[in-house]
């Protein structure tokens, strides 16, 4: 991995500042070819910009799965940005599952790196500010932010969802009780159930290969019974692995990864995002949120917003052969997915519908 301790990093001002020592951290993101390639630039851009003594931390872009070749722009920036790439080619036969890329890239980088702590991030982020809640406290092995409940997290009792869970903790030999509860981001009690955007957990532990260890487990064993239940089993696993290896964990609080998204139109309110440090933007940096995403900044992110608007929101790059291949990619995996669900006993159609961001 490369050592960026020393570099400057580039401020906000456009003025390069001498980089405070960071803490121990290996960032990991995923990177293929298509829209994750300006998203993922733009993510780690923003950590260089505005992370203060976090913008020089290591980090690395992981293909865990075949893909298109990156773009040579993609590469050359990804180079100028200190990122390093890593191919990696597990036998995987579950590639189709997209989120599998997340415990397969994990796995992969904890083997390499020697940091203390391992920070996972998805490309739909954007850094307004030092992130100083994503260093591991003493005596935490695990962060993370609550989600919404979203159509998948449990209640408890008569909650259609408790069967479910039940199969799902019993998969890493815990019972429902065993299971904490969290109050979620907009205040409903549920069973342990944290977002997958943003964690960090302590290397040491040997989280990574435990939690990709599990999630194919679950596929394994086919513990789904709908589509969305497939969806989210990254962040089903996530919570899992954390009780079964007994971490000491701690939620991040909503300014560590606040979300802004066409399903939560309220949270575009620039008072709600003025203490925010990490933005996790998921469908706003499209042309159709982009007026939305920007006014969100308001006065407290001036230089932010000065800092993206010129780029304009993030579209798909023109690629004539990458696009084809990607076509056909998800054409095979799409099939093998539906593959999946019909030996599962289900369909993507009979499943209950329901989205989050």
């Amino acid at each position: 991995m490369n050592d960026l301790s020393g570099t400057i990093a580039l401020q906000s001002t456009g003025s390069p500042v001498a980089a405070v020592a960071p803490p121990s951290m290996t960032v990991v993101v995923c990177i293929e070819s298509g829209l994750l390639e300006p998203l993922t630039l733009r993510m780690v851009e923003s950590l260089r910009r505005f992370g203060g003594r976090f913008a020089s931390l290591d980090v690395v872009a992981v293909t865990p799965r075949f893909t298109p070749p990156l773009a040579p722009t993609t590469r050359r920036r990804m180079a100028e940005l200190g990122i390093d790439h890593l191919r990696v080619h597990p036998r995987d036969p579950y590639a189709w599952h997209h989120y599998m890329n997340k415990p397969e890239a994990l796995a992969a980088v904890e083997a390499r790196t020697r940091s203390n702590a391992i920070a996972w991030l998805d490309s739909d982020i954007l850094f307004l500010r030092e992130p100083n809640e994503l260093e591991l406290p003493d005596g935490v092995d695990f962060i993370a932010g609550a989600p919404d409940a979203g159509v998948i997290g449990s209640a408890g009792a008569g909650d259609a969802n408790e069967s479910f869970w039940g199969r799902s903790a019993a998969l890493v030999g815990k019972r429902l009780d065993d299971l904490p509860w969290l109050r979620t981001s907009d205040g409903r009690l549920i069973r342990f159930y944290v977002n997958s955007g943003v964690f960090v957990y302590r290397r040491a532990t040997g989280f990574g290969r435990a939690y990709l260890a599990n999630c194919k487990k679950f596929l394994e064993l086919k513990v789904a019974r709908t589509h969305s239940q497939v969806h989210f089993l990254d962040q089903v696993m996530l919570g899992l692995t954390v009780i079964e290896r007994g971490l000491s964990w701690k939620m991040l609080p909503a300014s560590s990864n606040f979300p802004v998204c066409g399903a939560l139109p309220d949270n575009y309110e620039p008072s709600k995002v003025a203490d925010v440090s990490v933005l996790h933007f998921h469908d706003s940096m499209g042309r159709a949120l982009w007026g939305k995403l920007l006014d969100s900044l308001g006065p407290d992110h001036d230089r932010v917003r000065a800092w993206l608007e010129p780029q304009g929101p993030i579209e798909l790059p023109p690629s004539g052969l990458s696009s084809l291949m990607r076509g056909a990619l998800r054409i095979t995996r799409g099939v093998r997915r539906q593959v999946f669900y019909a030996r599962s006993g289900f369909s993507k159609a009979s499943s209950r519908a329901g989205s989050t961001c």
